[in-house]
């Protein structure tokens, strides 16, 4: 009898020690370290006035790599109000992976990108813009940042991020004229001025290469950014028509390593002109939009305002991908509804 209770005593005291045993036993056969990679895509779902369509879901997208259509495995939404995804993007080609970061502060960061020049066209073109500037700034968010550089015979930086209004407004203004001038004090806890080069910039000796050293100044930055350009035109014109420089294909790089999208509002007054070709490839290349200003000037900063102000993040599986790759098309299953706005991607 006593034999007996003491092997039961010691069944008792060893069963936490066998149960523990036998599940470090099924740890080491089933339980994997499974890291999911997935790929992420930035895409704004707008109707004909640039109005962001709400609410959609991984049935509403139709992604195609090459010709295959393959799942769209998650859909988010995200607004200026909403912090900003946590997304690497290490390089080209854009094959990036979520990674789950410190939480990303909530509203956008937006350069106005003032391109300044000579000529009483574009000049003109600048001043007649000026006055919507002001309609553009109260559309956006409060929790907005708010910066200005401008290009004339090299990059300045004009005002450093701040939310107040009526300083932008100023800022931009004086981004249209010539010369030297001290930036703008910032406000708040983001600041352009640790990460811009004044070396590089006072040797910029493009508006291509004054993106390349704006996007490289904004991309260690936090929070989602967008360059909003006020501008005339890239390219050189020559005896075979428009070439873009040597200088375009680096600016480009470096605005999608950042994730930076230029959205293009020309103030040529022009119904076409050479140097808009330049425009519309950077805004195509990086995931903006191209408008027009010389006419109905309010309906192009009111389609910008409405663009800008959310966005999806579309993810799929890159098991699902084929082998040989190929160029990424999104488009709405419902066109009529309206289009998809992202830049160009190609899987391989």
């Amino acid at each position: 009898m006593a034999r007996s209770t003491v092997l039961l005593l010691l069944a008792v005291l060893l069963l936490p020690t066998l149960a523990s045993a036998q599940d470090q036993k099924l740890e080491d056969q089933f339980g994997e370290e499974i890291t999911v990679s997935l790929i992420p895509m930035t895409v704004r779902a707008v109707d004909g006035r640039g109005r962001p369509i709400t609410g959609l879901g991984p049935e509403d997208f139709r992604v195609r790599v090459g010709k295959k259509e393959i799942p769209v495995v998650g859909v988010d939404w995200f607004s200026s109000a909403e912090p900003a995804p946590a997304v690497e993007t290490p390089g080209l080609p854009a094959a990036t992976t979520v990674t789950v970061t410190e939480p990303r502060p909530a509203g956008k960061l937006v350069v106005f990108w003032v391109q300044a020049d000579f000529d009483p066209t574009r000049v003109r073109g600048q001043l007649r813009l000026w006055p919507y500037v002001d309609e553009f700034l109260a559309t956006l968010h409060p929790a907005d940042r708010m910066a200005v550089i401008s290009y004339d015979s090299h990059l300045h930086l004009r005002q450093d991020f701040t939310q107040d209004r009526e300083v932008i407004h100023e800022a931009v203004y004086r981004g249209v004229l010539f010369g030297e001038s001290e930036p703008g004090a910032g406000s708040g806890d983001i600041s352009l001025v640790g990460s811009f080069d004044v070396q590089a910039a006072t040797e910029a000796a493009s508006p291509e290469r004054a993106l390349e050293v704006t996007a490289d100044a904004l991309a260690a930055l936090p929070g989602e950014k967008i360059i909003v350009y006020l501008g005339w035109g890239l390219g050189r014109f020559g005896s075979f028509g428009v070439q873009m420089t040597p200088a375009f294909y680096p600016a480009v790089r470096a605005l999608r390593r950042a994730n930076i999208p230029v959205f293009v509002l020309d103030v040529t007054s022009a119904d076409y002109h050479s140097l808009e070709v330049g425009l519309e490839a950077v805004a195509h290349a990086t995931g903006g939009t191209y408008q027009k200003t010389h006419v109905l000037t309010g309906l192009a900063t009111d389609f910008l305002a409405q663009a800008i102000s959310g966005h999806y993040v579309i993810t799929i599986d890159p098991d699902t991908v084929p082998s040989k790759g190929g160029p990424v098309t999104v488009e709405l299953r419902d066109r009529k509804r309206g289009s998809v706005i992202t830049r160009p991607l190609a899987l391989r």
